[in-house]
């Protein structure tokens, strides 16, 4: 620092320096508020790629139900068709 003389030289070198710790206490806020939106972004994608695969998921087992479903409703239309031949 640089020294001066006269009377508003003390105020100066104050006002300086609490220039500097406002800009390193907002960007140390500024740091703190990026990473937690960081954090809750990564998370949000981790919900939602664990929702994707829970809908793929249902998707998939409402197909295989539905197709079970037809291929039953089918086998017993077509089974209307056909002589009895069982013994019950």
């Amino acid at each position: 620092m640089q020294q001066s003389i006269g009377a508003g030289a003390g105020k100066r070198v104050e006002r300086e320096g609490g220039q500097e710790t406002t800009v390193t206490v907002l960007a140390i806020f500024l740091f703190i508020i990026g990473t937690l939106l960081i954090f809750i972004g990564a998370l949000i994608v981790l919900i939602g790629t664990f929702l994707i695969a829970v809908g793929a998921t249902l998707i998939i087992m409402g197909m295989v139900l539905i197709a079970v479903g037809a291929f039953l409703l089918i086998r017993r239309l077509l089974d209307r068709d056909r002589t009895r031949s069982h013994s019950w």
